[in-house]
């Protein structure tokens, strides 16, 4: 019997709206870093001091997500130009 090792991938409703606003290249961009999560979620994305989070680096974008091992899913928060990406938890 062969087991999953992959993670999934969930996107909230936030995160689809910011992926609509952004250009078509940007958008493809982070579609596949995100899927590229699901091997080793951790190997690519930054811990986010201060909180449960973690944010991955796409070009001049960021994505907050959150990870769960137990349940081995990526939930994926929004996407937001990076000047604009931490504002957002405070």
């Amino acid at each position: 019997m062969k087991v999953d090792k992959h993670y999934n991938i969930k996107w909230t409703e936030t995160a689809l709206k910011s992926l609509k606003r952004i250009d078509k290249e940007s958008a493809i961009r982070i579609i596949n870093s995100v899927e590229d999560l699901s091997i080793d979620p951790f190997r690519y994305v930054k811990k986010l001091r201060g909180y449960p989070l973690y944010s991955l680096r796409v070009g001049d974008y960021r994505v907050i997500l959150a990870i769960d091992v137990g349940s081995r899913s990526i939930i994926v928060l929004y996407v937001e130009y990076r000047r604009r990406a931490y504002r957002k938890l405070r």
